[in-house]
C-alpha cells in the first residue's frame, strides 16, 4: 500500500473511511472532479489526517485500486485450489470475478476507470503483476497439459480479462441473464473455445 509507517487499529479504521470516501466520489465526481479536501470532509478526517497516510491524491487513488484489485483476486480465487481440471478452473475464477463485480459494481466501475487514467504509476504496474501472477501460472499450466491453445500467455490474459469485462458489462444491463444458468454456461463455453485446443 502507500500510506507510511506503523499503522494501528484507529489508523485502519481511518483510513478505511478515507478509502470509502474516496470510491464514493471518485466514481460520481471523476478523479480531477475530486478533491482531497472533500475526501477528507466526506470521511470525516482532517485534510492532514489524509496526507498523513497518503503523500498525494495519486498515491491514495493507487492505494485504492491496489485494494480493490486484491479483493477481486482473493475473492475469485478463494477454493481454486481444490479444483483439477484446467477448464474447471478457468470457469471458476469467471464466475466468481463475474459474481464479485455484480455484488460491488462500484468497485468495478472504479476498476475500469483507473485503466484508462493518467494516475497508473510503475510501482502500481509492478504490484498489478504480482497480483495477476494466479492468472498467468494458469495458463501456462493449461498451455503445458496442452487444454489451452500454445500462444503469447500475455495474449490469452488479455483476451480472457476483456471478454470477463465484456461479459460483466452485459450481465449489468440485462441482470435477469446472471440468474439462468444454462446462458451462463453457454457464455463461458463461447468463451473457452476461443482459448482451447482443438
Amino acid at each position: 500500500m502507500y500510506f507510511r509507517g506503523v499503522i494501528s487499529q484507529s489508523d485502519m479504521e481511518k483510513i478505511d473511511k478515507i478509502y470509502k470516501a474516496a470510491l464514493e466520489l471518485f466514481t460520481t465526481k471523476g478523479f480531477h472532479g475530486t478533491p482531497t479536501s472533500e475526501i477528507a470532509k466526506t470521511a470525516g478526517v482532517a485534510n492532514g489526517t489524509l496526507f498523513h497516510y497518503f503523500k498525494t491524491k495519486e498515491d491514495l487513488i493507487n492505494s485504492l485500486y491496489l485494494k480493490v484489485k486484491n479483493e477481486l483476486v482473493e475473492e475469485s480465487i478463494n477454493g481454486i485450489d481444490k479444483i483439477d481440471s484446467i477448464k474447471l478452473k478457468v470457469e471458476f475464477l469467471w464466475s466468481k470475478s463475474i459474481q464479485w463485480a455484480m455484488t460491488h459494481p462500484q468497485k468495478l466501475f472504479f476498476i475500469q476507470q483507473y485503466m484508462y487514467s493518467p494516475y497508473i504509476t510503475t510501482n502500481t504496474l509492478e504490484e498489478v503483476d504480482k497480483i495477476k501472477e494466479v492468472y498467468i501460472k494458469l495458463i501456462q499450466e493449461g498451455i503445458k497439459t496442452g487444454e489451452i491453445k500454445d500462444v503469447s500467455v500475455d495474449l490469452i490474459y488479455i483476451l480472457m480479462t476483456q471478454h470477463l469485462f465484456g461479459m460483466i458489462q452485459y450481465l449489468i444491463m440485462n441482470p435477469e441473464k446472471y440468474h439462468n444458468s444454462e446462458f451462463m454456461n453457454m457464455s463461458f463455453n463461447l468463451i473457452y473455445d476461443i482459448l482451447k485446443v482443438n
